[in-house]
């Protein structure tokens, strides 16, 4: 872009800028990693015309879908572990989004800078 390769102050912001998302970007999937993935489903038992409800979390590993059963006690928290999973997956993409601009941007400002010193 003309300002990047006008202003050095302005580029100088904008590696900042690639920088400090690139540290958001490593902070979040540390984050995601520390979370579970997959989905909860609910399995329904039939004893003795009584209904039991047995949770289980599904998820892929490879070729692989593992259901792991999950306690009763447990189910709240592990669908609150999901939600913030899906929430910081979206803030990754939106993140590798705003540094892909970023790297254009400034790409676009040097190749214009050693285009014209030629």
């Amino acid at each position: 872009m003309k300002v990047v390769e006008r202003d050095k102050v302005v580029g100088g912001m904008l590696r900042d800028e690639l920088k400090r998302c690139q540290e958001m970007l490593d902070g979040l999937e540390k984050s995601l990693s520390k979370l579970p993935k997959g989905s909860i489903s609910e399995r329904k038992k039939r004893y003795k015309n009584k209904v039991y409800s047995y949770y289980h979390l599904k998820y892929r590993d490879g070729e692989k879908v593992i259901s792991k059963h999950i306690p009763n006690s447990e189910i709240q928290e592990v669908k609150e572990k999901l939600s913030m999973r899906k929430k910081y997956e979206k803030e990754i993409r939106s993140y590798e989004k705003r540094i892909a601009y970023l790297n254009k941007i400034l790409r676009a400002g040097e190749r214009r800078r050693h285009g014209n010193s030629d």
